[in-house]
């Protein structure tokens, strides 16, 4: 609270001296880090630009305009902002990083991968860009460099629990189930409230058969986060494998409290019905899974073919 009310002091400070004297850029270069600093990325833009209309070379302007507009969300203008900084400072490694990871949020996957690649030509330990670019690897299915990359960035921080989990998704796809396994624990020991590594441990216990693992590292997701469906849709299914159809349909119906538009769950709840032989709370469920189809794995002409032959 007191740090609150000294950074507000000191924006209302220099917010002072500028309306004292407009033309005073160093202490406007100030209010605009303050402004930034506190969250005003309105107010801190408008100081950027007009110092950019004086000193439309610095490229730290340029930058600085780009973080702003990064954080209002307004993605395209801070690109340009961003290439503007780089087209004066073409290797400034914080300039090429933000460039690269602005195209990552807006997933342009391919033009993203030159800009951390471009950084680490010039600080080889980067171990960000390692990640991202492991990231990205990934989203355009080069598992291989994505491994390379990931690897890279524990070694440069060992204690980076979200490149321990895409290290482990990767192992897992391509089919090193093991290695998978040992780093999703990993993440478990390095942030045991991660709920994503439960999660994915309980899916694959469940498909290699283990039952009673599966439980208890579903029910720990649940635990860490009540509103996973998918944690509840595998639980309530080992439910039913141990004929205990009350807490499957109890699991489902709380999933559906957290979020009524879940059409993978009200199919689940479809069929658990069918198995228990009350059709009319199958053909129920049917429909509202069909509803909510945006949201379901299962095939629409599937489904509508089940629709049907219950007529």
């Amino acid at each position: 609270m007191e740090n609150t009310e000294n950074n507000i002091q000191k924006i209302t400070e220099l917010n002072a001296k500028i309306e004292h004297d407009p033309t005073d850029f160093n202490v406007r270069r100030e209010l605009a880090a303050e402004l930034m600093e506190n969250g005003y990325n309105e107010e801190a833009l408008k100081h950027l630009y007009y110092l950019l209309k004086r000193f439309p070379e610095d490229s730290r302007l340029h930058y600085n305009a780009g973080i702003v507009l990064e954080n209002l969300k307004e993605f395209d203008r801070a690109i340009i902002s961003y290439q503007n900084a780089l087209n004066i400072n073409p290797d400034e490694p914080d300039f090429l990083y933000n460039l690269g990871y602005v195209y990552l949020q807006t997933q342009q996957f391919d033009k993203a991968i030159p800009f951390f690649k471009r950084v680490l030509q010039i600080e080889e330990d980067d171990a960000n860009s390692y990640f991202n670019l492991g990231y990205l690897y990934s989203k355009t299915l080069e598992h291989d460099l994505s491994i390379t990359c990931l690897k890279a960035a524990i070694e440069l921080n060992p204690n980076d629990y979200l490149a321990h989990f895409y290290l482990a998704y990767e192992y897992d796809k391509t089919g090193q189930r093991e290695l998978c396994k040992q780093y999703y624990s990993k993440v478990i020991d390095m942030s045991p409230d991660y709920s994503w590594a439960y999660f994915n441990l309980g899916a694959i216990s469940f498909d290699e058969g283990d039952r009673e693992k599966a439980k208890e590292y579903l029910i720990k997701t649940l635990e860490l986060n009540p509103k996973d469906n998918n944690a509840s849709i595998i639980l309530a299914k080992i439910y039913m494998q141990e004929d205990d159809k009350n807490n499957a349909i109890n699991l489902l119906q709380k999933a559906l409290k957290n979020n009524p538009y879940n059409g993978e769950v009200y199919y689940t709840l479809a069929h658990i019905h069918k198995e228990s032989g009350d059709i009319d709370k199958y053909r129920e469920y049917l429909k509202e899974a069909l509803n909510n189809h945006d949201t379901l794995s299962t095939n629409i002409k599937q489904l509508q073919a089940e629709l049907k032959n219950l007529e």
